[in-house]
């Protein structure tokens, strides 16, 4: 149950990343292409911070 959260998850963000820069698109298409790229790098950012947490040790002192 939770793969499937997290998959459908996943789904919802590109789908919404897609039709997020298909709309910008639709007005102004530099525009669109820099969405995309702060969009991806903000997705970087958090996916480095996410990778950083989890090489961290567990807090044995509590």
């Amino acid at each position: 149950m939770k793969l499937l959260l997290v998959v459908l998850s996943w789904a919802a963000g590109l789908l919404g990343f897609g039709l997020l820069i298909g709309g910008v698109a639709m007005l102004n298409v530099p525009a669109a292409l820099i969405v995309a790229g702060l969009g991806l790098v903000c997705w970087a950012r958090l996916a480095d911070q996410a990778a950083a947490k989890l090489s961290q040790p567990p807090n044995a002192g509590g």
